[in-house]
């Protein structure tokens, strides 16, 4: 039986995801790049009250389902700053919600560590930005950062829609905005999914036995100036069953978007490039 398609409604709350089992230390990284087409921002000169610019710049949301002590490592190939931003973040405003910042860490330019002066910085259970961008002029180049945290598992994206009976550690948040997880079937057993944490807010991979065997890759690209849609691919090295789990939260109900590939047949790759519109 071929994979199919269904779109279902979901009920989703934030809060009830909002609580996630304690970690002793995970990290999640974000690999990144500024360009010539890259947006820009006046940034903050050192937390304020100046700002400097304009700077190019590429902000990565996270969340923490916990309160957790945290660290950021950033590398650049260029002059490169940081800055945290808790809760929400404008670039019309960028000293709003502004908690750390940091030009060059310990190995000096090229380098950044937040928080600036201390070995992590508490932050409470919710959302979080992390923008990168060159230090006072438009520097494009490559970049990684590592959030680290001993608490909660920082997740890669934003968003207001969270799948409740998941926990917030075994979904992705694709695109900034599509919460994603993966439930398995075998003959004898069934559960779900776990990401490998490689910090793409594009594409994610799961394994479902064990962390050396990876089973899918799917990855939901912003296709609406071509077509309407958010295009959604996978491909998945199994027979074994499983359904793609897609929220889609642009609607006052939100709506579920699932692929499902029966038990013993190999999976076909998808490459749906109508899958949801934009809103």
């Amino acid at each position: 039986m071929a994979l199919r398609k269904c779109v279902v409604t979901f009920c989703a709350s934030i809060a009830l995801c909002a609580m996630s089992p304690a970690f002793a230390d995970f990290a999640e990284t974000f690999d990144g790049a500024l360009a010539s087409t890259s947006p820009q921002f006046d940034r903050p000169g050192g937390g304020g009250p100046g700002t400097t610019g304009p700077v190019y710049y590429d902000v990565q949301g996270f969340y923490l389902g916990s309160d957790s002590s945290c660290y950021v490592v950033g590398a650049q190939d260029y002059d490169g700053y940081l800055d945290l931003y808790a809760g929400s973040w404008d670039p019309a405003f960028p000293l709003t919600n502004l908690i750390a910042w940091n030009d060059d860490g310990l190995l000096g330019i090229g380098t950044s560590f937040l928080p600036s002066g201390a070995d992590s910085i508490a932050l409470s259970a919710g959302a979080y930005y992390l923008v990168t961008s060159s230090f006072d002029s438009l520097a494009t180049g490559s970049f990684q950062n590592t959030i680290h945290c001993d608490g909660a598992q920082p997740t890669q994206g934003i968003s207001g829609t969270y799948f409740p009976a998941v926990p917030v550690e075994q979904q992705v948040f694709l695109g900034n905005a599509f919460p994603v997880y993966i439930a398995w079937q075998t003959n004898g057993a069934s559960g779900t999914a776990t990401p490998v944490r490689s910090g793409s807010i594009d594409t994610a991979k799961f394994w479902f036995f064990n962390n050396t065997n990876w089973e899918v890759m799917i990855k939901i690209l912003n296709a609406c100036a071509i077509n309407g849609h958010y295009w959604v691919f996978f491909a998945a090295l199994t027979n074994q069953g499983f359904t793609v789990h897609i929220g889609y939260p642009f609607t006052m109900t939100p709506l579920e978007y699932d692929y499902s590939n029966a038990i013993g047949h190999p999976a076909d790759t998808v490459l749906d490039t109508n899958a949801m519109p934009c809103p």
